[in-house]
């Protein structure tokens, strides 16, 4: 298991690290959320 950890972390970051996508707060407070409907759209 240690070995599995390490070796997932280390594909974590040669990748650049885990994306805030869905993540940031500056969207939520715009309203974006994935079970909302757009507020853009009327």
């Amino acid at each position: 298991m240690t070995w599995n950890l390490m070796h997932m972390a280390l594909m974590i970051k040669n990748a650049g690290g885990i994306p805030a996508h869905g993540n940031q707060r500056s969207s939520w407070d715009a309203g974006c959320r994935s079970d909302f409907p757009n507020p853009e759209h009327r």
